[in-house]
């Protein structure tokens, strides 16, 4: 069941959180095949954050594309409807949120686990192309399984997810834009980031984290088994933070940034640094980690 749940995370991390009714449609040939021993299918993010993800990535693919080719005016269409997609998908999380089931008396903590794998999103992150859109192929032993839907806290942590891919991406763009468009960049850095904030505070607000006792352990994942909760997948946005940051930090660093760009990444160096605190004071890490 190790296995089950490490599928699952990837199937979230990796950006491979699609609805399936646009699956066939987000295909990506060369995809890679998650192996479960349990049997089950890696989840799929439901609809109502999966489709604006993904449409989020594809407009800021284009985007890139699009500064990359000279084309300015395309580039802030494409940026604008980065903005509209990501406003949904905080909106789809927060209606997952208000509508989630009640908790089981008993959770299973696996908060070490999401760190780890949070990691690899990192990893997948630099790579890009395992963000654009692939479909996870989970065997059994038995064969192919299908599809299911992922519960709350792990369609959440999608659209955290998503968020930071949007703001790495944002900031990736800044370095090569000016003026108008550089606006255009700023206002999808700075919505990526204002609306993960908010999102912060609406998970905890609606699932307050127990500050954990010195040196003690509050997860036990190469142990314990069990469905993901809040508690358990909110330590992995310090591991996406820290990247983020690390990005920004050396692009500020950079002589070759030009100085409008530096000062966009100053206040957004600023705005993580925020929440990245109180994500730690919310959620504290492991211990060990």
């Amino acid at each position: 069941m190790v296995l089950h749940s490490t599928t699952r995370w990837l199937a979230v991390t990796a950006g491979l959180v699609l609805a399936s009714p646009a699956v066939a449609a987000q295909a990506h040939q060369g995809g890679p095949a998650a192996r479960a021993a349990g049997g089950d299918a890696p989840p799929i993010s439901p609809s109502i954050v999966a489709v604006p993800i993904q449409r989020t990535d594809s407009a800021l693919s284009n985007a890139a594309e699009a500064i990359d080719a000279g084309q300015g005016a395309q580039a802030a269409t494409a940026l604008n409807a980065s903005r509209r997609y990501l406003i949904r998908s905080y909106s789809g999380a927060k209606y997952l949120i208000a509508h989630m089931p009640p908790p089981a008396a008993e959770e299973a903590r696996v908060q070490r686990r999401f760190v780890r794998l949070a990691r690899r999103a990192v990893r997948a992150n630099h790579a890009r192309a395992a963000h654009k859109g692939s479909w996870i192929t989970a065997h059994s032993a038995d064969g192919p399984t299908g599809p299911v839907i992922a519960d709350a806290p792990t369609a959440v942590f999608s659209v955290l997810t998503s968020q930071y891919d949007a703001a790495t991406a944002a900031v990736g763009m800044a370095p090569d834009t000016k003026g108008q468009l550089l606006a255009k960049v700023k206002t999808a850095l700075d919505t990526a980031i204002v609306l993960r904030n908010r999102l912060v505070k609406v998970v905890h607000a609606a699932s307050p984290a127990p500050v954990a006792e010195e040196g003690r352990v509050r997860a036990h994942a190469s142990q314990e088994e069990g469905a993901a909760t809040f508690d358990t997948v909110m330590p992995g946005l310090t591991v996406l933070l820290d990247d983020e940051l690390q990005q920004m930090n050396a692009a500020s660093d950079d002589a070759s940034t030009p100085a409008d760009a530096k000062a966009v990444l100053t206040d957004a160096i600023a705005a993580d640094t925020q929440i990245k605190n109180l994500v730690n004071q919310y959620w504290p890490p492991v211990v060990g980690d």
